[in-house]
Order: structure tokens, then C-alpha cells, then sequence
């Protein structure tokens, strides 16, 4: 192993790229197996409502096993702070047994090289039947199942029934493509003086999605999902460019906010009826709309007819830690991890969260069939339900992305501010690409 894979690791806190090359890196020993209980060491994220919740499973689940586990969770900060957390943990040999990182960080936790496939520890590739096709294919390596996924999330547009009135148009008829979108933001805009649209600004995810909306797949090659390695991103194929220019005019025209890096802004102003329409998470809804009386939401806007168009799901995955951890914490730790996505516990943490279940039965308990009486919610598993597993659906997998969304994110804000589109857009793509070279350099890729 070449002696940069050992040595070469720089946090994301610091704003350098991620440098990941840490497979067999780790300084602790394989601990040895015990037939008694067993503490299960959990990382999160999650804060707000969603920790309430989560606390709420895990006092459960200690209570009710009777595999003598006893999970001990601890929130550490957000997905940025607990990635750089696990770096340094890898370093000193204390991973924690179980850890919950978001969707992005995907390609960090597979270069890791510390973690263990589910199907290793339960001695079957089977047991995905239940999974939602696109969290399968996401979070697989190519070959398997590399994570458990845990909270999944889909874009989708928010329509404000009020404001949409207003202008004459009928929410239940929603627009399909972002072109039908940007007419209905300049008819809102003016008819009542308010903002036609808003969406996600504070990194990269809504153009990763309408992207992948127009079947074009945001990094080459091919999302790194075809066995070669990320070696750049996509910003400047004639779909890409388009839609960055229909947007970049609703911005100029003053019909689209943007919100800044905040996304509570957009939130609050379409909850306030001072924005008709939401390009945003379907995680937002017990927030813009929590008695589900002020929105109609419809499915992501295409951006291109294309048999590949399709969406990216959010959220995040359990990760078994295999280096310095016994089978037997392994073993708790998917123990634990296969509750958390059981039907019953998934429909909980839905309603309760704003995430989609990723347990398709999970509609088919008490719990699941009250919240897909809700129209909204409905469409949202629909979305999840139809999304094809297409090369540019599944989404880009790189351990330099968290860097990435930041390089292109500045660079759609000054074609807000009426940059020209492809020449800003290819100087972005010079940039990301370096930073995807550094990184698997490092990486040894």
C-alpha cells in the first residue's frame, strides 16, 4: 500500500478536499467476541424533532430486545461535524460500532474501508425485497449493499393552493416540467406581487436533481456507478444549460427568492404565502405545511423526455464499523440497524420525521395507512415507488462530493447574480474536476 494512503487525510471542516484513503489505516486490533451483552457505541445526526423521535426508538429498542444489546446513542454534530469526527476516530482506532451519515457521504464511507456489507454479517445478499429499489441501488457498491439505509427523502414540488388561486392557475393540475414551473412562477409573480418559486440554495442538490430529472447524470463517468471511479462532474450538457437559464431568468425577473444558504427562509416565506411554489425536500412538509391544509405537493419537475429521467433520494444509512469491532458488536450493531427499518418502526419514524419509509410494507401497517390517506404523502411514495433505477437516478458517488456541491453551488449563485451559464458552469467543472483528482489521488484510485 502505497505509503500516501496511510498518512493522507484532511477534514472537511478545514474546506481542503477530503482526502479518504483509509483502508487499513486503522490502529486498533480486532476486539475479541463475547457471548454476554453487548453496548452497541451510535453515532447521529439528527436534531430537533427527528433526535426526539430517534431516542424514543432506542429507549424502545432497549427495552424490548432480549438479545441482551443495549444501544447507547450520541448526537455529534451535523454530517460535516460527524464525518470529521469519524476521521479522527479512524486515526486513534475508536469508530463507534454503528454510524449514521447522510446520502452524500456515500463515497467517504465506502474509500474508508472500515465498515462491513450487511450481507457479510447476516450471511445473505438476500433480504432487499423490502427495500425501496432506489435506497437498494444508492447505497450499494456495485455489488451489495455497502450501508442499511435508515431515512430516505425525495424533491418535490410544494404548490401554495392560496397563491396559485390567486393567479388563476388549478393545484390540481400541477406543472410537469421546470419550463411549466418558470410560467407558473411569472403568473404567481405577477398576479400577486409575491414570489412565483424558491428551492434549495444552500449547496448543489437541486441542480444534481434536475439533472437527474433530464436523465443526465451529474458526474462522469456515469455517477461512478459502472465500476470506474468519479473523475468530474457535468454541468454544461444542453439539458444542464437550459435549465440554468430558465432559472437564472426567474431570479433576474425577481419571481424566484433565493433563499441563501437558509433553507428555513423559503420555508417560512411559503408558509407566510409569500412564495407560490417550493423546489425542496419532502422532509419539509411537517414544516411548511404541518396540518397539510396549505400545499399541494406534486412530483419533481423534468427538466427532458428521457427513459433515465428520475430523482435522487436523500437521507442517510447505518454503517457497521468491521476494523477494531468484534462480530459480536457487529452482529448487535445489524441487529439494531434491521429493527430501525422494519415496517412498523419505519411507518413511526415517517410520521414523525417527514422522511419517506424505505420499507415498502411499511404503507401496509396501521401507522402507514393513516399517513398515505394524506394526498401530499401519497404522491411523495408514488414518486419514490416509480423511480427508475437508472444510472442518473442513482445518484453520483464520490468522496470529494461535500467539496464538489460547494465549488458548483458558488458558481450557479453568480449566474443568479447574470453570469453567462455554460462559460461559469465549464470554469466550474475545471475546478470540481482538479478537486476529484486530488481526492482520488490521495485515495489511490
Amino acid at each position: 500500500m502505497p505509503a500516501r494512503r496511510s498518512t493522507a487525510l484532511t477534514a472537511l471542516a478545514s474546506g481542503a478536499v477530503a482526502v479518504l484513503a483509509l483502508t487499513g489505516c486503522s490502529t486498533s486490533s480486532s476486539a475479541s467476541d463475547s457471548s454476554g451483552p453487548v453496548t452497541v457505541d451510535f453515532w447521529h445526526a439528527m436534531s430537533g424533532p427527528p433526535a426526539t423521535e430517534l431516542d424514543a426508538l432506542v429507549a424502545r429498542f432497549n427495552k424490548e430486545n432480549d438479545q441482551h444489546i443495549t444501544v447507547k446513542s450520541s448526537f455529534q454534530g451535523d454530517y460535516a461535524a460527524v464525518q470529521t469526527k469519524y476521521t479522527a476516530a479512524v486515526q486513534s482506532g475508536s469508530t463507534p460500532d454503528l454510524l449514521m451519515m447522510n446520502d452524500v457521504s456515500t463515497g467517504f464511507m465506502i474509500d474508508s474501508g472500515q465498515t462491513v456489507s450487511p450481507a457479510k454479517i447476516s450471511g445473505s445478499t438476500s433480504g432487499t425485497d423490502t427495500i425501496a429499489p432506489a435506497a437498494a441501488t444508492y447505497y450499494s457498491d456495485g455489488k451489495q449493499l455497502a450501508a442499511m439505509p435508515f431515512s430516505v427523502s425525495m424533491p418535490v414540488l410544494y404548490l401554495n393552493k392560496a397563491l396559485v388561486a390567486k393567479a388563476g392557475l388549478d393545484a390540481t393540475k400541477p406543472p410537469k416540467t421546470l419550463a411549466q414551473v418558470a410560467t407558473w412562477a411569472e403568473k404567481i409573480h405577477a398576479a400577486t406581487g409575491g414570489y412565483g418559486m424558491s428551492m434549495n440554495m444552500g449547496d448543489s442538490w437541486m441542480l444534481e436533481e434536475l439533472s437527474a430529472s433530464g436523465g443526465q447524470p451529474f458526474c462522469t463517468p456515469d455517477n461512478g456507478r459502472k465500476g470506474k471511479p468519479v473523475t468530474g462532474v457535468s454541468l454544461t450538457s444542453d439539458t444542464q444549460v437550459q435549465f440554468m437559464t430558465t432559472l437564472q431568468k426567474l431570479y433576474q425577473d425577481g419571481a424566484a427568492l433565493n433563499p441563501g444558504t437558509d433553507s428555513t427562509v423559503q420555508n417560512s416565506a411559503f408558509s407566510s404565502n409569500k412564495v407560490g411554489m417550493l423546489l425542496t425536500s419532502s422532509g419539509a412538509y411537517t414544516t411548511v405545511d404541518p396540518d397539510g391544509s396549505k400545499s399541494v405537493v406534486a412530483r419533481f419537475p423534468t427538466t427532458s423526455a428521457s427513459d433515465d429521467a428520475g430523482q435522487v433520494i436523500g437521507g442517510n444509512a447505518l454503517w457497521i464499523s468491521g476494523k477494531g469491532h468484534s462480530s459480536a458488536e457487529q452482529q448487535a450493531s445489524y441487529t439494531f440497524a434491521k429493527w430501525l427499518q422494519t415496517p412498523d418502526v419505519q411507518a413511526e419514524w415517517a410520521k414523525a420525521t417527514g422522511y419517506v419509509a424505505m420499507n415498502t410494507d411499511a404503507q401496509d401497517t396501521t401507522v402507514g395507512k393513516r399517513s398515505l390517506s394524506d394526498p401530499n404523502i401519497a404522491t411523495m411514495y408514488q414518486q419514490l415507488a416509480d423511480d427508475p433505477t437508472s444510472v442518473a437516478a442513482a445518484g453520483c458517488i464520490t468522496g470529494a462530493f461535500p467539496t464538489v456541491r460547494a465549488t458548483v453551488i458558488g458558481a450557479f449563485n453568480r449566474i443568479v447574480e447574470g453570469a453567462d451559464v455554460k462559460s461559469t458552469m465549464q470554469d466550474a467543472e475545471q475546478q470540481a474536476g482538479k478537486q476529484i483528482e486530488s481526492y482520488n489521488e490521495a485515495a489511490g484510485k
